[in-house]
């Protein structure tokens, strides 16, 4: 995964797409274990040397379902708890992005779509 810190986001963008995007062109509807776009049909679902063993609703590839609120948006806690909380964008050329993020007084929610901007604080 290309890293955001390094003010990478529009290289880890490009990143997600490929991998995830490719996930969701062959149907997937959830985060796979592994994927390999050059794997072809029934090859994409082998792992560990099983024909069927790889996971099609893994957690550790759900990555960007915490890196593009954390990153993209900035979207991060300054204080304990989430008592105090930070939006700092860097949308990388996209020109709409939401999110939500739970915390423990209900879900931030950031919308940005042109040059419009809504926050929603619990």
């Amino acid at each position: 995964m290309h890293d955001f810190v390094d003010g990478e986001t529009k290289e880890s963008i490009c990143h997600i797409r490929s991998y995830w995007g490719g996930m969701l062109e062959k149907g997937a509807t959830t985060f796979w274990e592994a994927y390999n776009h050059d794997e072809k049909d029934d090859e994409a679902y082998a792992f560990y040397g099983r024909p069927f063993g790889k996971s099609l609703c893994h957690a550790w590839g759900s990555g960007p379902a915490m890196l593009l609120p954390s990153n993209l948006l900035g979207i991060r806690p300054t204080a304990d708890g989430w008592k105090e909380f930070t939006v700092a964008c860097d949308l990388a050329g996209l020109e709409s992005v939401c999110a939500s993020v739970p915390t423990p007084y209900g879900n931030i929610c950031v919308e940005i779509d042109g040059n419009k901007v809504n926050i929603h604080v619990p």
